[in-house]
């Protein structure tokens, strides 16, 4: 029987010449420790999809920088089985799609108390963000009926092209009362929400009076006298000036303005309001 032959010989990295490893030793030991390091090397960072980034429209602030950039990720049927378990608990379940669907605000990992610092309109965007990133831009509905003809007609909407409001952080509002003077008043986060909704049995006035009582820095009447925010000055306030203020913060809140969505129906060419909350977003869950 004739012996057996090898040629163990493969391609060296630097100039492609082939080293032989039974007659080159010291060459091929060079060259393995020369593919190992190149193996070894630190790995090119893979940039997140577009649909899985999202522009905040406040912010994150941390010291001197604010941090616009978030990223979302597509929720998997784990993620579906944890909201599942929390879905008869309205902020329940947006805080866990919140820490299920967010991977890192700026450069910081999301965290609950991170997300608890971010503004309702920033909290919004994430929602909205994840939303597309697990089942895409569009968004159908069924059975509408057009307030102008009565007619029932459904429609699909690209979530990419609701209209949203930005603002510069840190930022607080100036709100006229009815008898002179302002109230000043910074915009909520999210653990002004918590708060606001801790109380599943609590009134709407008694929600708002809670959110009040966080979100009132001062009051400063027609003479020029201030009173610091309070819960005690929450509740004091006419109903027309807690009013105004509700109003300005809703109004002027940055974020998607998804309860101000607007479709056209075709047919008659009236305007249809479809305002969307967290739970229309998620339905499918």
């Amino acid at each position: 029987m004739s012996e057996m032959q090898y040629d163990w010989t493969f391609d060296s990295p630097n100039g492609g010449r082939q080293v032989d490893v039974l007659g080159d030793t010291q060459g091929a030991t060079a060259t393995i420790k020369d593919l190992l390091s190149d193996a070894s090397a630190e790995a090119p960072a893979i940039p997140a999809p577009a649909d899985c980034l999202v522009t905040l429209p406040g912010g994150l602030l941390r010291g001197e920088a604010i941090y616009i950039e978030a990223e979302v990720r597509e929720l998997t049927g784990t993620d579906e089985e944890a909201l599942a378990r929390v879905r008869s608990n309205p902020l329940r379940f947006l805080e866990t799609l919140l820490e299920l669907g967010t991977v890192r605000i700026g450069t910081e990992p999301v965290t609950p108390a991170v997300l608890s610092e971010l503004l309702l309109g920033d909290r919004d965007a994430l929602v909205l963000a994840i939303r597309i990133a697990t089942f895409g831009n569009e968004m159908t509905f069924d059975l509408i009926t057009c307030p102008t003809c009565g007619e029932e007609f459904s429609a699909t909407i690209d979530l990419n092209q609701v209209e949203s409001h930005t603002v510069e952080r840190p930022s607080r509002l100036t709100v006229p009362l009815r008898k002179g003077g302002y109230a000043l008043v910074r915009y909520p986060n999210g653990g002004d929400q918590a708060a606001m909704l801790a109380d599943s049995k609590a009134t709407s006035a008694e929600a708002n009076s809670a959110l009040l009582a966080r979100c009132l820095v001062e009051i400063r009447d027609a003479q020029g006298t201030t009173v610091p925010g309070s819960a005690d000055l929450a509740k004091g306030l006419s109903l027309g000036d807690r009013r105004a203020i509700l109003t300005q913060l809703a109004k002027n809140q940055p974020g998607p303005r998804l309860l101000e969505i607007e479709i056209e129906h075709e047919e008659c060419g009236g305007e249809v309001p479809l305002p969307l909350s967290v739970a229309d977003l998620f339905r499918d869950f």
